[in-house]
């Protein structure tokens, strides 16, 4: 095995290292995962492309497997052109495809301006996948091995790897972070809270997340108070209910984003999905009532 040269590799095991994205993984990058072992892999390539560019000439890959399809995931797949990229069924056909991703990700109207967005931000290029995985497929590295757990909720595509010798959780975008994010059409807020649940059943020793790293202490209560967060949402959501508002009122007060700091059409989009995810749930629940466009707070 070629001795480790890549200043940002973080050490897992003697076999699993975090390479540090760029910006401290913090979108619109990622952290990846490099496999030491008797197939060189690396897993999500948001981490920038001069890591990538390094981690190419260092190491000679076997393969790349991306957890989902987001950008920040996979942006960088085309650095490791002729390298076979492994990637989920469920968003197979859409992956590595700007346009497909666009139209996927974002309404009619804001198509332009996110694959402006993601070209100059991430560095995205064209590059299509050359295999697929679902839930039945377990990677086997050499010692090393990694079992694919079906994760919806965030994406309809996103997917967990646990290795189980060590009892570790590759959670990727159920981040552990103070922002869930489930702005698609195609996102699910039952789906991600059962994503987690099924996560945290699993007991990690330790989590490793996309966007803050190594989680080694406190497990259960970081699963807790991310789990919580839902319902924080919708206590702020609620809060602003009290005379009543239309999605597009309540995306004036940001309940999720806080603000629109950047790409700010494309982030009040994703806030007013999010928004309406909540109401839909408020509504089920019989918190809230809808009369026209208006959502009201249900007295009691």
């Amino acid at each position: 095995m070629k001795q480790m040269e890549h200043k940002k590799l973080e050490a897992i095991t003697d076999r699993i290292f975090l390479v540090q994205g760029k910006n401290k993984g913090r979108f619109p990058y990622s952290h990846s995962i490099l496999i030491l072992d008797e197939d060189i892999v690396l897993v999500d390539t948001g981490c920038g492309v001069d890591s990538l560019k390094r981690l190419r000439k260092e190491y000679d890959v076997s393969y790349v497997i991306n957890s989902h399809t987001h950008p920040d995931h996979s942006a960088g797949n085309w650095v490791l052109t002729g390298v076979p990229i492994y990637v989920p069924e469920e968003g197979f056909e859409t992956s590595g495809d700007l346009i497909a991703l666009s139209r996927r990700f974002v309404n009619k109207e804001l198509v332009q301006e996110w694959q402006k967005f993601v070209k100059e931000t991430m560095n995205f290029k064209n590059c299509r996948p050359t295999n697929s995985y679902n839930s039945r497929t377990t990677f086997k590295f050499g010692k090393i091995t990694f079992e694919s757990i079906h994760t919806s909720g965030h994406t309809k595509d996103h997917y967990c790897f646990c290795e189980p010798r060590e009892r570790i959780l590759f959670s990727f975008d159920y981040d552990l972070t103070s922002f869930p994010w489930y702005g698609h059409r195609e996102s699910s807020i039952p789906e991600f809270k059962d994503s987690v649940k099924k996560l945290e059943l699993l007991s990690p020793k330790i989590v490793v997340s996309s966007h803050r790293g190594v989680i080694a202490e406190n497990i259960d209560a970081e699963f807790d108070r991310f789990y919580k967060i839902f319902s924080e949402r919708d206590g702020k959501i609620l809060a602003l209910l009290e005379n009543g508002k239309t999605i597009d009122q309540l995306v004036e007060y940001a309940p999720i984003y806080g603000k629109f700091s950047y790409a700010e059409s494309i982030l009040r989009y994703w806030e007013s999905e999010m928004i309406n995810k909540h109401l839909k749930e408020l509504e089920t629940d019989g918190k809230i009532e809808k009369r026209g466009k208006v959502y009201m707070r249900k007295s009691f």
